[in-house]
Formats: C-alpha cells, sequence, structure tokens
C-alpha cells in the first residue's frame, strides 16, 4: 500500500530541479535500483525524501569524479570502500581543476576586455581555452592530412570569422556534448532511439560548423575516433559508444556500412 505523503516528500520534478538532474535520470537510477525512491503515491508517482535526496547528492558527487554507475551503486552498498574509490579519483579532479582555472582565466580575460571579442583568438588563448585537449602540433597535423581538401578550406574560412566569444561557444557546446553522451552510455541509451537520433544530429551540427558533413562522412569520422586515442579521450572513453549511434541513424537513412564512401 503506498504511504502517506508528508510535507518533506519531493515529486519526481521537485527532486529533479533540486538535484538539477532530469526526471529521466531519476527514472533510470530507479530502473537499476541505484536510487529507488522511498515510496509512492496511492496513484503510483515517486515520492522522494529528504534521505534520498542525500542519497541522490552522493551519487552525483562520485559521478563528476568520474565513477561508474555500477561502482557507485558499490560504494553505496559498503560506505567505507568510498575513501579507497575517491583516492583513486583524486589525481583526476586535480586535472580537472586546472583545467577549470585556465578557463576561469580566460573568462576573465574577456570580461576585462570586451573589445577582444571582435578578433580571432591567438594559439596561445586557444590552448588556455582547450588545455590538453588542443595543441598547435594537432593543427598541423590536421593540415598535412587534409589541407588540400574542400573541407579543410571551409573549415579555415570559418575559424577566420571567429570572435572569441565564439570559441568558448564551441567549448561550451563540445563540454555538454560530451557530458550529455557519457549520460546516455550509463544509461544504455539505445542506438536507433529518438534520444540516439538527437545525439547524433547534435554531433553533425558541432562538425557542420566548420564544413559540409553528410551522414557518410559522420561515419567515417566516428570510425576515426575510435581508431585514434586521442578523439576517444575527448569523448572521455565513449568514441566506441558514439559509433554505434552514428552508424545505427545512418543505417537506418540508407547508408550502406560496407562501403561507404566521403561524400
Amino acid at each position: 500500500m503506498a504511504e502517506t505523503v508528508t510535507m518533506t516528500d519531493y515529486q519526481i520534478g521537485e527532486a529533479a530541479e533540486i538535484l538539477r538532474v532530469s526526471t529521466r535520470t531519476l527514472r533510470y537510477w530507479d530502473s537499476i535500483g541505484l536510487l529507488v525512491p522511498s515510496h509512492r503515491t496511492r496513484s503510483g508517482h515517486r515520492m522522494y525524501t529528504g534521505e534520498d535526496l542525500e542519497i541522490a547528492l552522493q551519487i552525483l558527487v562520485y559521478r563528476e569524479v568520474g565513477l561508474p554507475l555500477d561502482e557507485i551503486a558499490g560504494l553505496l552498498d559498503a560506505p567505507g570502500d568510498a575513501s579507497r574509490a575517491l583516492r583513486r579519483q583524486r589525481e583526476i579532479l586535480v586535472e580537472r581543476i586546472g583545467q577549470l582555472h585556465r578557463m576561469v582565466r580566460a573568462v576573465d580575460d574577456i570580461l576585462r576586455e570586451d573589445t577582444m571579442n571582435d578578433r580571432d583568438m591567438s594559439i596561445e588563448e586557444k590552448i588556455e581555452l582547450f588545455g590538453g585537449t588542443w595543441k598547435p602540433e594537432y593543427q598541423d597535423e590536421a593540415e598535412l592530412r587534409w589541407g588540400e581538401t574542400p573541407e579543410w578550406e571551409q573549415s579555415r574560412r570559418a575559424q577566420e570569422q571567429m570572435t572569441r566569444a565564439d570559441w568558448h561557444r564551441v567549448k561550451e557546446e563540445q563540454d555538454t556534448f560530451v557530458a550529455d553522451l557519457v549520460d546516455a552510455a550509463e544509461r544504455e541509451v539505445t542506438p536507433g532511439s529518438d534520444e540516439a537520433a538527437e545525439l547524433v544530429e547534435r554531433h553533425r551540427a558541432s562538425i557542420g560548423q566548420w564544413y559540409e558533413v553528410s551522414r557518410s562522412k559522420q561515419v567515417l569520422l566516428a570510425r576515426m575516433y575510435v581508431q585514434d586515442e586521442r578523439f576517444n579521450a575527448t569523448y572521455q572513453g565513449r568514441a566506441e559508444y558514439l559509433l554505434s549511434l552514428v552508424e545505427t541513424q545512418a543505417q537506418q537513412e540508407g547508408v550502406d556500412l560496407t562501403d561507404v564512401q566521403w561524400e
């Protein structure tokens, strides 16, 4: 029988707003037994107590330091193991803090010098903004491989028109996409589903701001991500999962995955 709701209980929408996660995430946590609401209303609606939200906050902390959901579940069941797991993630946090500090300094520069928004970023500024994910030698390597292609020329022209604010927008959109990709992988979002299709379109749009990209080109790029560990690291180890989403969508749209051409 459903329990009586108290003034300190929260419906799923209220809990999601407090925790700043989606209701879909809370439903998924419930489905895998990670965070089961203490009770439901007579009509079956999930109701979360203050204690439930405390557990949810622990989950969010563990996720922020990079722990997978199955490991988080074990930590919640055996709190004594948490210290060992967190020490293992400390180096990741330290590196991430350094990247955040670099981004804060870059934003401060923009706030102090609004006129700087009207010019392109220098190499040094791009390194500061993108940290370890952007290095001058990467651009040199890319130019060596693709410098004679139409896509390279389109990308070069697009970059010439970008301001510092545009570069920060690109970085923010990339970070958001990667976070959503990781979340979808953890929730085992099925390739070919509506949510997967949305991620695939966002990925193609992120490339399309540089040059024209067909679904076939997107497949070949996603395959390259899997083969190059630098790209896999950019997608936090989810390049294989991204490839599965892209290939499934392409196949649904009639692309022959056994004979994909750059066209």
